[in-house]
């Protein structure tokens, strides 16, 4: 039975999973360069959100609020040999958003790897510099 789940844990990846660029700092490269997306090694991840009721203890007020996480698998980071740590951040080229990690969350299983995220302001950052390789369309 674990073979079969890790097989759909895989295909659904595969699936729904968008090409990512990793930077641990904003001044560095980004994570696969050029280079590592022409030998075959990407990043991909799936983006989730979900709902959740916040409760005010003191006023009564329940407020309805967005959880939005990534979702990474272990064999692409490892791969990379990338370390996810809290602020890092996640580009998706795809959609234009930008992220930055905030906390990890309890995995399900061998495979995924989750974290809780926050969108970034791109006006004020930008997301892609025209100079990064990684950006290329030719890495993709």
């Amino acid at each position: 039975m674990s073979d079969i789940k890790a097989a759909q844990r895989q295909a659904l990846h595969a699936l729904a999973g968008e090409p990512c660029l990793y930077r641990p700092d904003r001044s560095e490269p980004a994570i696969p360069s050029a280079e590592q997306s022409a030998g075959g090694l990407v990043l991909t991840v799936r983006f989730k959100t979900k709902q959740r009721v916040a409760n005010s203890e003191y006023d009564g007020v329940s407020i309805l609020e967005g959880v939005e996480s990534l979702i990474f698998q272990d064999a692409q980071l490892a791969a990379l040999a990338i370390e996810l740590t809290s602020g890092d951040r996640i580009e998706i080229p795809g959609y234009d958003l930008a992220f930055e990690l905030d906390q990890p969350l309890d995995r399900d299983g061998p495979m995924n790897v989750y974290w809780t995220v926050t969108r970034t302001d791109s006006e004020s950052s930008p997301i892609f510099a025209p100079e990064d390789e990684a950006w290329s369309q030719e890495g993709w």
